[in-house]
């Protein structure tokens, strides 16, 4: 359930360009606003066409020119018109680029343009310049102060690389989004903001050494204090930007934006005024601030709004608060904590690592009565609904064993979620729900009851968990997707947690067969959810037309599996058998070559449990052309990855695998089949003198119908097998030749 509140939440997430009128003021302010800022919008855009015609322009030979300080300044003319600054030689303190050079308008600087001038200590460029080239003032070690012109859009603080003395800076006028990269200038102590700024990125002044900063009075968008910067009405603070141990926020303001005084280590006291109402998040984050009293109209606290604030010790909230986001308290030294009967919302991990105590009679934690919220002092989070009670979150991060309230009816969304230290709860007849992500990721978890009751188990509700064994009611009609993956079989080098599933007597949605949890679907089809195991021989049901993600990810007891190309979605990972398969059985919904049905017996070799594990979880199908692609890589490829291996596929093994696909090429093209070949021809008479070995005749006559072995390598391969001195060998193959090649090859010599 989601909080209504007068400030728009949403808003505080930019700083000043697109905020609500709720944030902002009424419509007739942010009309006003719209009309001021037109000329400059129009001023920007023909500074942009200016830009974009100088950067097309023809540029005409090299000039000097020498103003009345003694600056020689070498330029071009652009279509004969406006001036590029191309270099610049001067012996001056205080540098200005000249708004004309000869009556022509300076409207570009180049790159290095005004570089490695070190007797320079400031600069400032006039407003006809619209572009700056890249490393435009690298290299002035001296210099300190920088005015920037008021049409220039963007800022690259590569333009004062190598200024380590810079200082003061003038922000352009015309640029609208102000980056943490302002500090790149670890040196810079002053900061004008200019005319057409209006957006701030959060936690830009984290790393602030200002002394003060400014906005230029034709700013629209946004003022400062001095210290801060406010949005022009002045109901939002969105950043301090001069470190300071303590500050007062402006009376008026209703909103503190995301990171508003975040990483600002020296702070320790910040006075609020009666009006705020949103803390935005990571508002205060990392702070130094003691304490913290809610002012009265405070409604909302974002997420981690104090999280790693290591001195804040005491928090007392108001009467009016609605909503506290996840992890707001988090890695604090709070000690107590007790929330307002008005509190409708609060996020997960609340308080993880403070020493707050959720049951006992030393708990610490409250919430009082008369909202819609409630505690039960062991942990748990209530909500009152019309349909019930509603277990919401469990807010003790050390909690171990939890029994859900008699009475509750659901589970809400991620009510456990990232519980690291739970392992097992035991939930009450009568629930009805499990929401999506329950229990996603609490990675010590590993025993539930399900009641009969429950009807729906949301989507990843046990998603990483390590439950070992779950039963299903009979009456379940909904199980989200990779509600049952459980660690291992979503990642993790360990074989999935979940062993054993049981299925109620007499469900109409859900079966057990061949180790799989099998789900019928309303069309009638299936859908293999999990395999649990522990059968070697796996036959998927015809019917199942899915295999939902990671649904074998991580199994290693399968044998053999039997698939159908009916099987026309399979999931991320969904047949990722973790073993070497001794066979894989694929039946055709239709006839493909003449057959319904193949059969494919893998080598275990490392290359060919690659090869499979491509086969079976790249396709998002079962796709039978992949298959057999697959294995032919593998045996063409016979050897190991592990150059000192001796466990890739033997010679011999590997020519009978590669007769028997030439013999038989289905979904093998020409290329394939040429490979395949030359592999044979290239090691034929070894793989011909193991053959000999094992008086597999039939294996040396099939090389022979494949035009392998013929008349110009027999006498090579019968050389070769000679060695063996087995006289019935050598006389089959004398036979083959003859009979092959004809009489006139016959070598009596033999």
């Amino acid at each position: 359930m989601g909080v209504s509140l007068g400030v728009d939440i949403s808003a505080l997430d930019v700083c000043f360009g697109g905020f609500s009128p709720t944030v902002m003021g009424d419509m007739t302010a942010i009309w006003d606003k719209a009309v001021e800022a037109e000329a400059r919008i129009k001023a920007c855009q023909q500074a942009a066409l200016k830009a974009a015609h100088a950067a097309a322009a023809r540029e005409s030979e090299p000039y000097e020119w020498v103003d009345g300080q003694g600056t020689l300044w070498e330029y071009a003319l652009l279509d004969g018109v406006d001036v590029r600054i191309k270099g610049c030689k001067t012996n001056v303190a205080f540098l200005s680029v000249p708004e004309q050079i000869e009556g022509h308008t300076v409207v570009e600087i180049e790159a290095d343009g005004c570089a490695y001038l070190s007797s320079v200590e400031e600069i400032t460029v006039p407003d006809t310049v619209v572009v700056i080239g890249p490393c435009a003032f690298r290299g002035n070690v001296n210099l300190k102060r920088v005015s920037l012109p008021s049409l220039v859009s963007e800022y690259i603080p590569d333009w004062f690389r190598y200024c380590k003395k810079l200082s003061y800076l003038k922000l352009p006028g015309s640029l609208e989004v102000i980056t943490p990269r302002i500090f790149d200038h670890t040196a810079l102590e002053e900061l004008v903001i200019g005319e057409g700024t209006r957006d701030i990125q959060p936690g830009t002044f984290t790393n602030s050494k200002l002394e003060s900063i400014r906005v230029a009075e034709g700013n629209p968008f946004m003022k400062t204090d001095g210290l801060a910067l406010y949005s022009k009405d002045g109901t939002l603070m969105a950043a301090l930007a001069v470190p300071v141990e303590s500050y007062v926020v402006a009376e008026g303001c209703k909103g503190l934006g995301k990171k508003a005084f975040s990483a600002f280590s020296r702070l320790q006291q910040v006075s609020l005024p009666d009006s705020l109402e949103v803390v935005g998040a990571f508002a205060f984050a990392h702070t130094s601030l003691g304490s913290f009293t809610a002012p009265p109209h405070l409604r909302a606290i974002l997420e981690k709004a104090f999280f790693t604030c290591h001195q804040l010790k005491t928090v007392v909230l108001g009467a009016k608060l609605e909503l506290i986001g996840s992890y707001a308290f988090a890695d604090t030294p709070l000690g107590r904590l007790d929330l307002p009967a008005s509190i409708q919302e609060v996020g997960a991990h609340l308080a993880d690592g403070a020493p707050l105590s959720f049951s006992g009679e030393k708990g610490s934690f409250s919430i009082a009565e008369g909202g819609p919220l409630s505690f039960d002092g062991e942990g748990g989070l209530y909500r009152s609904e019309a349909d019930g009670l509603h277990l919401v979150r469990l807010l003790d991060d050390r909690a171990e064993h939890y029994a859900v309230q008699p009475g509750t009816i659901s589970i809400d969304a991620e009510a456990f979620q990232n519980a690291s230290c739970l392992t097992s709860v035991q939930l009450p007849e009568g629930l009805q729900l499990i929401g999506e992500g329950a229990f996603r990721a609490c990675q010590a978890f590993h025993q539930v009851n399900i009641p009969d009751s429950v009807v729906s188990i949301g989507r990843e509700a046990f998603l990483d968990t390590a439950l070992r064994e779950v039963s299903l009611p009979a009456g379940l009609e909904e199980l989200g997707d990779r509600a049952l993956i459980t660690h291992g079989a979503h990642h993790g080098k360990e074989p999935p947690a979940l062993q054993a599933v049981r299925v109620g007597e007499g469900s109409l949605c859900f079966r057990m067969e061949s180790g799989m949890l099998i789900e019928r679907k309303q069309n009638g089809t299936e859908r293999v959810v999990v395999y649990v195991g522990p059968d070697e021989v796996v036959r998927i049901p015809a019917e199942v037309d899915e295999v939902a993600a990671y649904a074998f990810n991580g199994s290693t007891s399968i044998k053999e599996l039997f698939l159908s190309d009916r099987i026309s979605t399979v999931g991320v990972r969904g047949l990722a058998v973790d073993a070497p398969l001794d066979h894989i059985h694929v039946d055709l919904s239709e006839p493909y070559d003449g057959r319904r049905q193949f059969d494919l017996w893998p080598p275990h070799t490392d290359r060919s449990e690659q090869q499979m594990m491509l086969a079976l979880t790249v396709p998002t199908f079962v796709n039978v052309e992949a298959l057999f692609q697959h294995y032919d890589n593998a045996i063409i490829n016979g050897s190991s990855f592990d150059a000192l291996s001796e466990s890739g596929l033997d010679g011999y093994e590997q020519a009978v695998r590669l007769i028997e696909r030439l013999e038989d090429p289905v979904y093998m093209d020409d290329a394939r089949q040429n490979v395949a070949r030359r592999v044979l021809a290239t090691g034929l008479e070894g793989s011909c003198l193991e053959m000999a070995r094992r008086d597999d005749r039939a294996s040396l006559r099939r090389l022979a119908d494949l035009e392998i072995l013929d008349a110009t390598n027999i006498d090579a391969v019968i050389e070769a097998v000679q060695q063996m001195q087995d006289a019935s060998m050598i006389g089959y193959l004398l036979e083959l030749k003859r009979e092959r090649f004809g009489r006139r090859s016959f070598d009596l010599s033999l």
